[in-house]
């Protein structure tokens, strides 16, 4: 996406940074209007959280309807739900796996791979393989996965560091893992029921 924002805004360097802050956010330009899913966001608001004033606004969305290929992209932008941020809490285990540039596929090969080996249930998988940013896969896991999975991890090519988020303390000997435990585990009826 990177290559068309750079292609149509390599003139227009404030242009430029509007349309990747709305997308990288997932607000969407529909009918002139900013969207976040459903949502309409009024103009002040995204001209406050961007920095810029509503003039500038107006002409970024000018000069968006005038391309029909970034209109397009504009306006099927939608935000997908981030469990990452509430998984701890309810007792899964998140780990992320972050990899060097040109090395993704094969990764992401050996790690499904490894996971299948040792039954792992896998609630939620999202991943980013690209030239600019930070390379990686982020899988979170129902319950703690078996540790032998770090040591199988630990022998990858092309994994740089390995991040694991858990509900409790583990231990874990990797020369590449890190871990961060999560205190704040709700309890409750639904926890009991293991899948």
């Amino acid at each position: 996406m990177h290559l068309i924002f750079d292609e149509y805004f390599k003139n227009y360097p404030v242009k430029k940074k509007i349309v990747e802050t709305l997308y990288k956010n997932g607000i969407s330009i529909i009918d002139d209007k900013f969207f976040l899913n459903n949502i309409e966001i009024p103009l002040s608001s995204i001209a406050n959280a961007i920095n810029v004033n509503r003039r500038t606004l107006y002409e970024t969305i000018k000069f968006i309807n005038k391309n029909t290929i970034v209109k397009g992209i504009m306006e099927n932008i939608s935000v997908i739900t981030d469990e990452s941020k509430v998984s701890l809490m309810m007792g899964n285990e998140m780990v992320t796996v972050y990899i060097n540039i040109g090395s993704f596929p094969k990764v992401l090969w050996e790690f499904m791979s490894i996971t299948k080996k040792y039954f792992s249930y896998i609630r939620e998988i999202y991943s980013v393989n690209s030239d600019r940013e930070e390379n990686f896969i982020r899988v979170i896991f129902y319950n703690r996965i078996n540790n032998d999975i770090f040591n199988e991890l630990n022998n990858v090519p092309g994994i740089n560091k390995i991040v694991i988020n858990s509900p409790e303390k583990i231990n874990v000997i990797c020369e590449k893992c890190e871990v961060k435990v999560c205190k704040h585990k709700l309890s409750s009826e639904i926890e009991r029921n293991t899948i």
